[in-house]
């Protein structure tokens, strides 16, 4: 963002388990949660994501932005796939809860990525999107058909 007075600039890996020196956990961990469910249930074309950085660059104000930015891709491992479209937002204050952030993110992530192009919807039970909430206090991917509990975000993708 032009202009902006940052007093943090943090880079890390898309699903960690790494973070830089002094960066705030509950940012970190929001990011490589939402990161690691980034790997499956995608409708749209095959992305390259495992290369992906996120990074969160804090303002005076204590507000930050966010981006996700695509990685270097490797030819032998991502022959017929196609590069993140990097993306980034920005509002959410340092201080809020793991949870707050988790939820705010996978929201923000899964509009940047159905509203560009290629359209992708992720992520996806069956033909339906599944929708961040929090629910008893956990950030979790709930299906819009059934309103049932999916999976805490983070752990969506089989290991």
């Amino acid at each position: 963002m032009p202009g902006a007075n940052y007093v943090d600039v943090w880079k890390f890996s898309i699903t960690g388990p790494d973070s830089p020196d002094n960066a705030p956990e509950n940012i970190v961990d929001a990011c490589q949660a939402v990161g690691r469910d980034l790997q499956c249930r995608w409708h749209g074309p095959d992305t390259y994501m495992q290369n992906c950085m996120w990074t969160v660059s804090a303002l005076d104000t204590g507000y930050c932005n966010i981006a996700l930015e695509a990685g270097t891709r490797p030819r032998h491992k991502s022959a017929g796939t196609t590069t993140l479209r990097g993306f980034g937002f920005g509002g959410p204050h340092i201080e809020q809860s793991i949870q707050d952030f988790t939820v705010l993110i996978a929201g923000e992530v899964q509009d940047q990525l159905a509203g560009g192009f290629p359209f992708v919807q992720w992520p996806i039970e069956g033909r339906r999107l599944l929708t961040p909430t929090s629910r008893d206090g956990r950030p979790v991917w709930v299906s819009t058909g059934s309103d049932r509990t999916i999976s805490e975000i983070g752990s969506l993708c089989p290991i």
